[in-house]
């Protein structure tokens, strides 16, 4: 088959992908519910309402915050593509399956974060979403022709050491559901300081590689 009948163009996929994350990270404000307000709800009512919800409101700032770096580390494997492959589409839409769920996996842990069952189910559905990253990377190894003529391929594996951090976060994010599932999700909170420190340790392994993150 000619190398150009196996490549695809990245519009239509990154147009796909970028209307799934929007429609992910503005789904997420569905499952905060209103208070039932009528003639007689006072201010009393409405503060009740809101502090009876804490849970869910800090669940849904630190899921859209997720989904923002889920999607800000898709549009940067995009800059350093030329051209998609069918392995590539399918590995993406298989990534974009998981990003899909999270509205749904963070609803339920919001309403139910003292139960370990609704923390796994939410941290697996994080991790599936970052392995999925990883094999996009690994796609792109086996597959040089769809990789930007300035971009290295051996960078690509330096990303992938960095993208460890995430799906290892929410492995240990299951870990801790066994003890104290209410506080499970905020060590999600320590990812990004955890891959500034990785650049900081080996800054010439991550040199090439450091604007992915």
């Amino acid at each position: 088959m000619p190398e150009n009948r196996r490549q695809f163009s990245l519009h239509r996929l990154e147009g796909l992908t970028d209307g799934i994350y929007a429609i992910a990270m503005t789904l997420l404000v569905l499952s905060l519910p209103l208070p039932q307000m009528d003639g007689t709800t006072t201010e009393s009512d409405i503060a009740n309402h809101l502090g009876g919800y804490a849970d869910l409101f800090s669940t849904y700032a630190v899921t859209f915050l997720l989904l923002g770096n889920f999607w800000i580390i898709q549009l940067k494997i995009f800059k350093y593509i030329k051209t998609s492959c069918i392995s590539h589409l399918w590995v993406n839409l298989g990534g974009l399956l998981f990003v899909c769920l999270i509205p749904f996996s963070s609803s339920l842990m919001g309403f139910n974060n003292h139960t370990f069952t609704a923390n796994l189910f939410f941290h697996l559905n994080v991790f599936f979403v970052s392995v999925f990253f990883l094999l996009q990377c690994r796609v792109l190894l086996d597959n040089p022709e769809t990789i930007a003529d300035s971009f290295d391929k051996s960078a690509i594996e330096r990303v992938i050491r960095i993208n460890l951090v995430l799906p290892a976060i929410s492995l240990l994010a299951v870990g801790l559901s066994f003890i104290s599932p209410e506080w499970s999700i905020i060590l999600y909170i320590t990812v990004p300081f955890l891959t500034t420190k990785i650049k900081r340790v080996a800054p010439e392994a991550v040199k090439e590689s450091s604007e992915y993150i």
